[in-house]
């Protein structure tokens, strides 16, 4: 499993969280801002073109039209392909469940299959590792 960079982990994970928070209190305002900052990171690092699986896949995630997100996720798997060690697996999973929601049964259960696969082989490798 690849290692995000400390900064981007961090960064990602503090307006993920605030984003969850606002949501589950009701709190719209304060979840929009969020949503603004992790789109405006998102730009950020795209700009200075160094995109992140890992970022692009928390776009998709909080992104509320499913085909928007779909292609978040296909560029997340895209970016994946740079980095050997990263998994994909919940890229394909979460991206298969937007699938679904657009009607193409057929191409979510293939990205379903894939992830749950490779989710498999992860699981095994970890304890491998141990």
């Amino acid at each position: 499993m690849r290692r995000v960079r400390k900064k981007l982990y961090v960064d990602v994970f503090e307006v993920v969280s605030k984003i969850v928070q606002a949501s589950e209190a009701g709190d719209t305002a304060v979840e929009q801002v969020e949503l603004s900052r992790l789109r405006a990171l998102y730009l950020r690092y795209e700009a200075f073109g160094i995109p992140d699986p890992f970022l692009t896949e928390a776009m998709a995630d909080y992104t509320d039209e499913a085909s928007q997100a779909v292609r978040l996720y296909r560029l997340a798997l895209d970016q994946s392909a740079q980095h050997l060690d990263e998994t994909t697996y919940t890229k394909r999973i979460c991206m298969a469940e937007r699938l679904l929601e657009l009607g193409d049964v057929e191409t979510a259960r293939a990205e379903l299959v894939l992830g749950r696969s490779e989710e498999h082989t992860s699981e095994l490798q970890s304890h491998h590792d141990l």
